[in-house]
């Protein structure tokens, strides 16, 4: 087969002739097919709420290759879509604001900014928010 320069969104995997511009194989393909879904879904409510809502598949699959498709706290395994800042205190669905979670650092951050929480170490939250800055720039540009 004749490799091109396209890398799978899912696994960074070089595609190979015949393949689809962003999956190398039916099960990377159906992770974002599945991730395509959940993104939607949080745009719609961001969206409802007229809050930032222009997350792209391609911004959201990097974001979980960031962290190896794990929970961007604690490094378990992902389960969510995490907004750092809440959609209810004023935060969207778009790259500056979101990464991987799993479903117990979802419910232990909740509503809550991330100065607010406190069952999550602050180092790690200043980690995230650091990630979180360097994607928002990039996407500025």
């Amino acid at each position: 087969m004749i490799e091109t320069k396209r890398r799978c969104w899912v696994c960074n995997a070089v595609i190979t002739w015949g393949q689809s511009d962003t999956a190398c194989k039916l099960h990377c393909r159906n992770l974002l097919y599945a991730e395509s879904y959940r993104i939607e879904r949080h745009k719609e409510e961001s969206h409802s709420k007229n809050h930032p809502d222009d997350l792209h598949l391609s911004e959201w699959a990097a974001t979980l290759r960031y962290y190896n498709w794990r929970c961007a706290f604690c490094k378990g395994p992902f389960e969510s879509l995490d907004h750092f800042i809440p959609v209810s205190q004023g935060g969207g669905t778009w790259v500056g604001n979101v990464v991987p979670s799993c479903l117990q650092c979802q419910a232990a951050k909740g509503g809550l900014l991330p100065q607010e929480v406190e069952t999550i170490s602050q180092d790690v939250i200043e980690r995230v928010a650091r990630y979180l800055q360097r994607r928002a720039r990039a996407g500025r540009k």
